[in-house]
């Protein structure tokens, strides 16, 4: 009895890649959505809400006044606010395209553990693409 080979044909061989590359790029979009959050945060006070900015200003004062988050105080509003987090989430990514080196220069500078992640992420990913490539 002859074991039958499978032979690979070029559309198997390209989706492994397609979807190693669609990996990558998601990867690449999602990161680049966490960096412009982290930018917009620190840099043009985005989502920033009442308790940060009495924090802050405590800190600068030397006051040890204690605040609360009040945008979740309704607890049926919590799925409205979080969906709304998340539109300006997406939003906000699209928004600090323009400041893309600016981005970027602050992540480095600031941020540099998610820069690392984000290059961790991208090389396993295309570590996997490696090793299905192996396996077919």
């Amino acid at each position: 009895m002859a074991a039958a080979r499978r032979t690979v044909t070029q559309d198997e061989g390209t989706s492994t890649t397609k979807v190693i590359a669609m990996l990558m790029v998601a990867i690449a979009l999602v990161g680049w959505a966490f960096a412009a959050a982290a930018y917009a945060h620190v840099e043009e006070g985005w989502r920033m809400n009442q308790a940060d900015r009495v924090s802050e200003e405590g800190e600068a004062s030397g006051s040890d006044e204690i605040s609360q988050d009040d945008r979740f105080e309704d607890g049926i509003n919590i799925q409205r606010e979080s969906r709304s987090s998340f539109r300006d989430f997406i939003w906000n990514a699209f928004r600090q395209i323009p400041n893309f080196f600016s981005v970027v220069a602050f992540n480095f500078q600031h941020r540099l553990w998610l820069v690392i992640l984000i290059a961790v992420l991208e090389g396993g990913a295309l570590f996997l693409g490696y090793v299905m490539g192996k396996i077919d």
